[in-house]
């Protein structure tokens, strides 16, 4: 792994949708919301690895209580893809890139968008688009940027925040 470029692919999984975020070095180049299809979603996850020379792949972790086979399904899928291609597989509750992005601050989905718009401010359009969609459709490629920005900065700094435990 190069120290210098980092590069990674960060994915909201949803049994309709996928959040997709690329990161290079520490610039987000590619964000979208896919189309989740069981038969092509082995190949979409492979043309990003090959495409950008992903290191890392982060994904939204889900309780499993709250998710369905489906889903459940499709993580499993794309976790055996990054396995197979021999990438890092790292995790993120949405808590969790709240609390690392958000910190001492009230967190709701709004502010998370709020806030990612603040660190990349060319994703602003976006933001209108959502706030104007009756229903919410974007908010997964915001996660997703979300989701990637809190795994460059943990690789980056070499620390990762200790869950807590229950005694």
């Amino acid at each position: 792994m190069q120290k210098d470029q980092l590069n990674i692919l960060a994915i909201n999984p949803g049994s309709r949708y996928l959040g997709i975020a690329i990161f290079v070095g520490d610039e987000l180049r590619d964000w979208a919301v896919k189309l989740a299809r069981r038969e092509n979603i082995r190949e979409m996850i492979s043309e990003y690895i090959n495409q950008y020379g992903v290191h890392v792949v982060a994904f939204k972790k889900f309780h499993p209580s709250r998710s369905s086979r489906d889903l459940r399904m499709i993580i499993s899928l794309m976790q055996e893809v990054a396995k197979k291609a021999g990438l890092a597989l790292r995790e993120y509750s949405i808590g969790e890139v709240e609390e690392a992005l958000l910190p001492e601050k009230r967190k709701n989905k709004q502010l998370l968008m709020q806030e990612v718009v603040a660190r990349y401010p060319f994703l602003s359009n976006e933001l209108q688009r959502e706030a104007k969609n009756k229903n919410p459709y974007l908010i997964r490629m915001f996660e997703t940027v979300g989701i990637g920005k809190v795994c460059m900065s943990e690789l980056e700094t070499g620390v990762r925040k200790v869950e807590k435990k229950q005694l």
